[in-house]
């Protein structure tokens, strides 16, 4: 009987210890953590846009990061479980998405409904700082993988002109060499994402050290990442934008982070 305790127990240790999903690497609930710490954010004058001037430290709280953007099969659970809500704009028959769609990133969804299906998931929107963190890393990649030039085996980008019902995008984490070393697929191309921020094209000449949050208020909130009809500059790590959170725009769609001791609520 001992013996057999004893077994067992090596069986579970070795199980616990040999799982990545429980180390802070990757959590369980398919996220990807980074540490907290200092990355330098922006643009050198001079480089980029202006938007991204000056380039400056900044200073994170350690803090989760989906590994992937939300999909339609991940809205479709929404759905089922928020009756009043609705679909986004294409890609649905009556409330449940179409077969090719599923693992394909949701699209075409107001700011609002982003925060609130990743509030829904208890979790939150990244903030802009955090969304740069991950695609640049503290090694300043000039893309989410580094500094190679976007090719056709690292994104989905520079397609004209119609979204297709949805046909035009890849699924997701789709191109492997596109991954950060982290393990975050798709930063660049496919979709772009909403974060948090207010979007103020000058911030950056304000923006505080430790943990910025963006402007109080604005007319716009921040977009980040590129999407399938955007030009290679739009993939950087440091490209930013800010557009209208009332529009069901084609090319933008949404990814959830979390602070680092907040707990994770699964549906």
């Amino acid at each position: 009987m001992i013996l057999m305790i004893r077994i067992i127990s090596g069986i579970f240790l070795f199980l616990l210890f040999s799982n990545p999903c429980l180390g802070k690497g990757e959590s369980d609930s398919g996220m990807i953590y980074f540490p907290e710490g200092e990355f330098e954010m922006g643009s050198p004058n001079g480089q980029g846009k202006k938007n991204e001037n000056p380039q400056h430290k900044v200073y994170l709280n350690e803090f989760y990061l989906d590994k992937y953007e939300v999909t339609f099969s991940d809205f479709e659970i929404y759905l089922e479980s928020n009756l009043d809500k609705y679909p986004t704009i294409t890609g649905w028959i009556d409330r449940k998405a179409r077969p090719d769609m599923l693992d394909k990133p949701i699209f075409g969804l107001q700011w609002k409904r982003c925060r609130n299906y990743c509030a829904w998931r208890g979790k939150r929107m990244p903030t802009e700082a955090e969304w740069e963190r991950a695609a640049r890393g503290i090694e300043n990649r000039m893309y989410p993988w580094g500094n190679e030039e976007p090719d056709k085996t690292r994104a989905n980008f520079g397609n004209c002109c119609f979204i297709q019902k949805g046909k035009v995008l890849t699924k997701t984490g789709h191109f492997k060499k596109g991954y950060t070393p982290e393990g975050v697929a798709d930063l660049g191309g496919n979709v772009a994402e909403w974060v948090g921020d207010w979007y103020d094209k000058k911030y950056y000449e304000k923006s505080t050290y430790k943990n910025p949050q963006g402007p109080k208020k604005g007319k716009y909130h921040v977009i980040r990442g590129g999407a399938w009809n955007s030009l290679p500059v739009y993939l950087r790590s440091s490209s930013r934008y800010g557009d209208s959170d009332s529009k069901d725009y084609y090319g933008i769609g949404c990814r959830c982070a979390k602070d680092a001791n907040q707990n994770y609520k699964s549906h």
